[in-house]
Formats: structure tokens, C-alpha cells, sequence
């Protein structure tokens, strides 16, 4: 099977386009988080073992992209959606090691559920899922980090970095999606879901 990793080897690709990946000043700074929504447009997808895998692998990545040398360090805007705001946010990671796998798992097993209408090209569910998923883990994300600092504080710039960084979700997620519908199609790739399969071959 050609699908499953040529979509790893993507989603490990995603991490080095990440780097280059310019936040919007405008925006405080927001960024598209390429591996997490290209995580999310996969779930839909791949079967949940696969899926599964993917969350290890992305959460995994992530949180040791994002885990702090050191308790001073500053947020950078290539960090989640806290990054680059201000000194009330620490640096992504810092809550610890793994929790990005476990929110991995839990939203894409979310995500799985809406696999009927991706395989039949009903795509407007899916990106909008896409779009609620990224705020949901930057929202999680967040709340863990100011829980375990002892403040619950959201600025005005929080916000407009969660709805700005889930807005370009959604604007990249239909280009995903197009790209893995394609990489189905010449590998012959069914997606299946409980019995029932979806042929990209046309047959």
C-alpha cells in the first residue's frame, strides 16, 4: 500500500515547510500550523490504526519541536498559537512532554467520523471540522499551559491568534485534502469504512 507512507512522509515534510512559514503581524503574529492540520485533513482519511499512528508521530514531533532548552526561554512565532504573543504566554511544550499525542488521539478519532462524507467529495463538513479542531488544540493547549501556571488570563490577542491560526486551517485544508485525494488516485487507494468502500479509480 503506497498511500500509507507516502502520507508519513508527507506529514514529516510538513515539519520542515513549518519552519519557513511567516506568522502575520497583523495578525499577533498568527501562523498556519501545517503538521497539525495536515494531521487532521489525513484523519479523515486513514483507517484509525493508521490514524493513530499519525497522532503518535505528530504529537510526538511536535511537542519535541516545542519543548523549552530552558524555563527562560522566549515564545517564537514558529511555536503554537501562543508563540510571539506576549510575556503572559510561556513557551509551547513547556506543560511537558506527550500531551500533544494524546489531544492528537483524542481529535482525530473526532475527525473520524465525518470519513462517509470525505469519501463521497463532501468536503464542506470535513474543512470546517479542520478549522474547529485547530481551535479546539490551541484552546486546550493554552488552557493547560495557564492552568498549571495558576493564572487563567486571556488577552484580546489570544483570541485573535486562535481564530486567525483556524481560519488558515481551513483555507489550507481543501488544498489537503486535494492532494491526498490525488495521491489516492494513483495509488489505487480505497478508503473503507464499515463495509463500505469508496473506489478512486472510478470502478
Amino acid at each position: 500500500m503506497v498511500f500509507y507512507p507516502v502520507t508519513f512522509l508527507l506529514l514529516l515534510l510538513t515539519f520542515v515547510v513549518q519552519e519557513f512559514i511567516p506568522g502575520i503581524p497583523m495578525a499577533q503574529f498568527a501562523t498556519l500550523f501545517l503538521p497539525p492540520v495536515f494531521f487532521f485533513a489525513a484523519s479523515v482519511a486513514v483507517p484509525f490504526p493508521m490514524m493513530l499512528v499519525l497522532a503518535f508521530v505528530t504529537g510526538g514531533l511536535w511537542d519535541a519541536r516545542h519543548m523549552p532548552v530552558a524555563a527562560s526561554v522566549a515564545s517564537t512565532t514558529s511555536g503554537a498559537m501562543m508563540t510571539g504573543a506576549s510575556s503572559e504566554a510561556a513557551a509551547p511544550g513547556a506543560f511537558g512532554f506527550g500531551i500533544s499525542i494524546l489531544l492528537f488521539g483524542l481529535l482525530g478519532s473526532f475527525l473520524q467520523g465525518v470519513r462517509p462524507l470525505f469519501k463521497r467529495g463532501r468536503l464542506e463538513l470535513p474543512v470546517l471540522l479542520v478549522g474547529f479542531t485547530t481551535f479546539a488544540w490551541l484552546l486546550t493547549e493554552y488552557l493547560v499551559m495557564t492552568f498549571l501556571r495558576g493564572s487563567l488570563f486571556f488577552p484580546p490577542s489570544v483570541w485573535v491568534k486562535m481564530v486567525t491560526a483556524s481560519l488558515l486551517a481551513m483555507l489550507a485544508s481543501p488544498l489537503i485534502f486535494l492532494l491526498l485525494y490525488s495521491l489516492a488516485g494513483l495509488s489505487r487507494y480505497e478508503i473503507k469504512y464499515e463495509g463500505l468502500t469508496f473506489s478512486f479509480d472510478g470502478r
